[in-house]
């Protein structure tokens, strides 16, 4: 061990550095022990969180609200993971996993916690939120990225509040909140990027009936929610199907629907921060190129765009005529699939299998959960 550290110590250490940007957090966790100036390297905010810059995405899977499983995209295996259980949701913000566990139909907590540091942190709550119907947000303040916060959105009797936990001072806070028309977020079709949520919207009318669908984004640095954009071609009359909402790389928003013939699309924005976004399409795919998905039924479909341009795709699919349940991992490209994987099969009567998530998330994060 001795002539292997004396090795190391020979090469500049801005190599040393360079090489271990590349190395799995489950190793770099062992290697602070290795000397003083590796342990202080790899609790320097600046090392971490380049380190998650250059982590590739991946899949986790929640089983029956408890039971989770990290599917590896290179080789597509299934490895099972320990967290917290009775979990109705769940957000990705740099690693981190914030997850509302509800234990009874009163009794709800909030764990945030990191999958592969094994650390977790239960928060309690605001009593005035409790029971109520309503949707978390998770993200930081862009003036210290490490200041993160929980956001509470809470209709109560037809009364809006907005509350905030900020991690420094571990507290809760009402916010001020005001806007000019009514709406409903789809709290599972939800994105944490750069700091920010994202989340898809309707806009609702006096009469409760829907006018317009937008993307609702909260920034968490001016605590304020604010109209990003519209959505490209979604409306009550057409034949998509409910569309789901990614990230694209650090700065942009993905969305991917299939209509009741399906056909495939798949739209992506600008830069999110610039003054006016919009879409512009990114591929179609026509129904011959999938033949499960064409005879299928989605759902809980989630997706992300790989670094090679094509589409990572988890999704439950129900075979009526088979009654059969697919839960399958697609590459897919423009009219094309590079990779088709069936993890599991269960037949149509097995309800568990209707309760099966799975996230989007980078699992190789060394941010330590907030105190």
């Amino acid at each position: 061990m001795a002539s292997s550290n004396a090795s190391w110590s020979l090469l500049p250490f801005d190599l040393v550095e360079n090489i271990l940007y590349k190395v799995p957090v489950a190793s770099l966790v062992r290697f602070k022990s290795t000397c003083k100036q590796w342990c202080a390297l790899l609790n320097d905010k600046r090392f971490i969180y380049r380190h998650l810059e250059l982590s590739r995405e991946g899949f986790l899977r929640v089983h029956d609200h408890k039971l989770y499983q990290f599917i590896n995209l290179e080789t597509l295996a299934l490895s099972s993971l320990q967290g917290p259980s009775d979990i109705t949701s769940m957000i990705h913000c740099d690693g981190l996993l914030l997850s509302e566990c509800r234990f009874d139909s009163v009794d709800k907590k909030l764990a945030v916690w990191n999958l592969f540091l094994r650390q977790i942190k239960w928060i309690e709550p605001i009593n005035s939120i409790k029971g109520h119907y309503g949707f978390y947000g998770f993200g930081y303040d862009n003036v210290s990225r490490d200041n993160y916060k929980i956001l509470k959105f809470c209709n109560k009797l037809g009364y809006d509040s907005v509350e905030i936990y900020e991690f420094k001072t571990q507290l809760w806070r009402s916010v001020h909140y005001s806007h000019a028309y009514s709406w409903y977020a789809w709290f599972d079709e939800a994105v944490s990027m750069d700091g920010n949520m994202y989340w898809f919207a309707e806009r609702l009318n006096i009469d409760k009936s829907i006018t317009k669908f937008f993307i609702l984004c909260f920034d968490f640095s001016r605590e304020i929610f604010k109209e990003t954009c519209c959505l490209p071609f979604i409306t009550r009359d057409d034949d998509w199907v409910i569309p789901h909402l990614s990230g694209f790389g650090r700065d942009s928003l993905s969305l991917l629907s299939k209509d009741k013939y399906a056909k495939i699309q798949l739209w992506v924005t600008n830069n999110v921060t610039d003054e006016i976004v919009s879409w512009s399409k990114y591929f179609n795919m026509t129904p011959p190129y999938l033949p499960i998905i064409s005879c299928g039924f989605f759902r809980n479909m989630t997706f992300f765009i790989h670094k090679t341009n094509m589409i990572m795709l988890w999704c439950l699919e129900e075979d009526i005529q088979n009654k059969n349940i697919y839960v399958n991992v697609y590459e897919i490209g423009e009219d094309v699939v590079e990779k088709q994987v069936e993890t599991e099969r269960h037949r149509w009567c097995d309800q568990a299998s209707f309760r099966s998530r799975c996230y989007v998330f980078v699992p190789t994060s060394l941010v330590p959960v907030p105190e």
